[in-house]
C-alpha cells in the first residue's frame, strides 16, 4: 500500500524545488538579463503600469483593454511596485515557474508516489520540447500551467484522505488566468463531486460550499474586466479573431490547417504525447481530453492559426494533465499500467534531454531579438519621430512599453474602433476588405507614421493597402525588420 509523504519529506521536497527555481532564475538572469522573447509580453508590461497609474499615454484605454490574464496582468502590476520595468515581466515568469514545478511535484505526493517518480515527472515536465521558453517567454502560460497542475493535484485526496478546500477557489480562478481553462475549470468541480459522492461526502451544503469558493476565485477578477471592458471576459481573442477573418473560410480548410498545428504540436513534445493512452484511465486525464476537444473545437471553427501561435503557445496548456495522468498511472494498481507510465515516462525524458540545448538557442535568438529589433524600432520612435506623432503599429508591446508616443493599434487590441471596423469590414469579407479597415481606421485616428514588421507587410500588405485608398507612405527608417514610414493622408 503506498504511503503519504511525511510532514518533513514534503517540506524538504517543495524546499529543494524551490531552491531549485531560485538557481535557474539566477543562470537564467546572468545569461539573458531580464529580455523578453515575444512581443506579446510587453503588451502585459504596458497594461501592469496602466492598472498602477490608472493612465495610459499611448492609447489612452482602460488597463484591462488589449489584456487576456487579469491574474497576471494584476501580478506584474504587483511586482511592478517593487522592481522596474520588464523585471516585472519577467519575475512573473519565475513565480509561474515556481507554481508549476511544485504542482507537478504535488501531482506526485497527492498520488503517493516515490520520490524518484516524483523526480522523474518534474524534470520530464520541465524539459519537454518548448515548455522552458513557454515558462519563461513573459506571458501568462507558465502561470496558468502552474495553476492547472496545482489544481489537477488538488483533485487527489490529501494525506488526510479528503478533499481540499483550496481546489473549488482555484478552479474560479482559472478562466481568469488563461480563458481556454474555463472548461477544464467546470470539469474537475464535475470530478470533484462525483468522488464525494462515490464515497458518500456529497450533499447540498458541500456543492453550495463548493460554489461559493469557486465564486470567490473568479470574482475579483470579473469584477475587473466588468469595471473596465463592460465585460465578465477578456476581448483580446475577439479582436483577433475579426483581424485574421480565418473563421469564415471553408470548414475542410480549417480542420486542415488545425490538423497542421495539432500535429506539428505532437511532433514536437514527442514521447510524451503517447501518454495520451493513459489519459482515459485516470479522472485527471479525462477531464484533459474534454478540454483538448473544446479546444481544437473553438479555435478549429474560429481562428484555426491561433493554435500555431507563439510555438503552439496554446497548446501547452494540455502538458499538465499529460503529467498528471502519468502520475495516476504510476498509481494505479494494475502493473502493467504502472509498467507502461514509467516506460514512457523515461523514453520521453530521454528524448526530451536530448534536444534542450537546441531549443534554448531559439529561445536565446528570440530573447536577441527583443533586444535588438524591438527595442532599435522603439529607440527608434522615441528619439527620432516628433512628440506630436502618432504611429500606427501592429506588434503593440514594445512600442507600447517604450516607444513614448500616441499610438494606433491597427489589430484592435488596444484600440477597441479598429474591432469594429474588423468586424464590419474583414471578418464579413474573409479578409479581402481588411486594406478598407485599416484605411479607415487611419482616417479616423490620423496617424502621422506607420510601423511594421517586414514578414507582416509582407502576408497583409499594410503598405499596399494604404496606398491603394491614396495615403503617401514614405520610408522613414534605415532597412530593418521593422520597418518605419511616413504618412500623409489622400486629397
Amino acid at each position: 500500500m503506498r504511503t503519504p509523504w511525511s510532514p518533513r519529506a514534503r517540506r524538504v521536497a517543495y524546499g529543494l524545488a524551490l531552491a531549485a527555481v531560485a538557481l535557474a532564475a539566477v543562470a537564467h538572469f546572468r545569461s539573458e538579463g531580464t529580455a523578453l522573447p515575444v512581443d506579446d509580453a510587453y503588451i502585459t508590461l504596458h497594461n501592469a503600469e496602466v492598472l498602477r497609474r490608472g493612465v495610459d499615454p499611448q492609447f489612452g484605454v482602460a488597463a484591462m483593454v488589449g489584456a487576456t490574464s487579469a491574474v497576471h496582468t494584476a501580478l506584474v502590476a504587483l511586482l511592478g511596485a517593487a522592481v522596474h520595468g520588464e523585471a516585472a515581466g519577467w519575475l512573473a515568469a519565475w513565480v509561474g515557474v515556481a507554481a508549476y514545478v511544485t504542482g507537478a511535484l504535488a501531482l506526485a505526493e497527492r498520488h503517493r508516489l516515490s520520490r524518484w517518480d516524483g523526480a522523474l515527472l518534474v524534470a520530464l515536465g520541465l524539459v519537454v520540447a518548448e515548455v522552458p521558453h513557454q515558462l519563461t517567454n513573459g506571458l501568462e502560460t507558465g502561470l496558468a500551467m502552474g495553476a492547472l497542475a496545482w489544481c489537477l493535484a488538488l483533485t487527489e485526496p490529501g494525506a488526510s484522505g479528503g478533499p481540499s478546500s483550496v481546489q473549488p477557489w482555484l478552479c474560479g480562478l482559472l478562466p481568469y488566468i488563461r480563458p481556454e481553462l474555463s472548461v477544464a475549470s467546470a470539469a474537475l468541480l464535475g470530478t470533484r463531486w462525483l468522488r464525494l459522492r462515490a464515497g458518500g461526502g456529497l450533499d447540498v451544503r458541500r456543492v453550495v460550499s463548493d460554489l461559493a469558493l469557486a465564486s470567490l476565485g473568479a470574482a475579483l477578477w470579473a469584477l475587473l474586466n466588468l469595471a473596465q471592458l463592460g465585460s465578465l471576459v477578456p476581448s483580446t481573442i475577439g479582436a483577433k479573431r475579426v483581424f485574421f477573418a480565418e473563421g469564415c473560410i471553408p470548414l475542410a480548410v480549417r480542420w486542415d490547417w488545425a490538423r497542421h498545428h495539432i500535429k506539428g504540436f505532437l511532433a514536437s513534445v514527442g514521447y510524451l504525447s503517447r501518454a495520451l493512452v493513459l489519459w482515459p484511465l485516470a479522472a485527471a486525464g479525462r477531464v484533459g481530453l474534454l478540454t483538448a476537444a473544446a479546444l481544437v473545437l473553438a479555435y478549429t471553427t474560429q481562428f484555426p492559426g491561433a493554435l500555431g501561435h507563439y510555438e503552439y503557445r496554446y497548446q501547452y496548456l494540455l502538458v499538465p494533465f499529460a503529467l498528471a495522468a502519468l502520475a495516476a498511472a504510476r498509481a494505479h494498481p494494475a502493473r502493467l499500467v504502472r509498467g507502461v507510465a514509467l516506460a514512457l515516462a523515461v523514453v520521453a525524458l530521454d528524448a526530451s534531454a536530448w534536444e534542450v540545448t537546441d531549443r534554448w538557442a531559439l529561445h536565446r535568438q528570440r530573447c536577441a531579438f527583443t533586444r535588438t529589433e524591438l527595442a532599435g524600432v522603439a529607440t527608434f520612435v522615441r528619439t527620432s519621430l516628433p512628440r506630436d506623432a502618432r504611429v500606427m503599429v501592429h506588434d503593440v508591446g514594445y512600442m507600447a512599453f517604450a516607444g513614448e508616443r500616441a499610438m494606433v493599434d491597427l489589430v484592435g487590441l488596444k484600440t477597441p474602433a479598429a474591432v469594429a471596423l474588423h468586424r464590419q469590414l474583414t471578418w464579413t469579407s474573409c479578409g479581402a476588405g481588411r486594406a478598407e479597415a485599416v484605411h479607415r481606421l487611419a482616417l479616423a485616428r490620423r496617424p502621422t507614421h506607420l510601423v511594421v514588421l517586414d514578414s507582416w507587410d509582407a502576408i497583409y500588405r499594410i503598405v499596399d493597402g494604404l496606398r491603394a485608398h491614396g495615403w503617401r507612405v514614405e520610408p522613414a527608417r534605415p532597412t530593418a525588420r521593422y520597418l518605419v514610414f511616413a504618412l500623409t493622408p489622400p486629397p
